[in-house]
């Protein structure tokens, strides 16, 4: 009887952790460059760089607008380095879609960590609001 307890919660761990996977690479898929690796972070929205646990500020962000990319989380500074969320991953016009090839693939930063910060250069500036896009 203990030998059946034991493989059932050996299934059932087994079956957790693929799902908690499987989630965090569905969510790689909804943000511009979102399956690379950036500034050592596999889980742009978590404070853990592999993903589970709290969420950082672009996590927080990203659950606010639904889990999806929109215009208004692009153009946001969540960890508030003074870069947009959009300029730091790749996507400095605001018009990246899911499946679609980001148009600035190098050089990205982390939108949750505020010591990271691209050193791209600014191709310009959107409304004066101070944001890099």
């Amino acid at each position: 009887m203990i030998r059946k307890q034991h493989v059932c919660l050996v299934l059932f761990c087994i079956a957790f952790v693929a799902f908690v996977v499987d989630g965090h690479k569905s969510f790689q898929s909804k943000i511009p460059n979102g399956g690379k690796e950036i500034a050592g972070s596999t889980a742009i929205g978590h404070q853990n760089d592999v993903g589970g646990g709290a969420r950082n500020a672009f996590g927080k962000a990203f659950q606010d607008a639904g889990f999806k990319w929109s215009k208004e989380l692009c153009q946001a500074d969540s960890d508030g380095d003074g870069q947009t969320n959009g300029f730091e991953l790749g996507d400095p016009d605001c018009c990246w879609n899911s499946g679609d090839t980001p148009k600035i693939t190098t050089e990205l930063s982390h939108p949750g960590k505020n010591t990271s910060k691209s050193s791209r250069i600014a191709s310009r500036r959107l409304g004066g609001g101070g944001h890099d896009h």
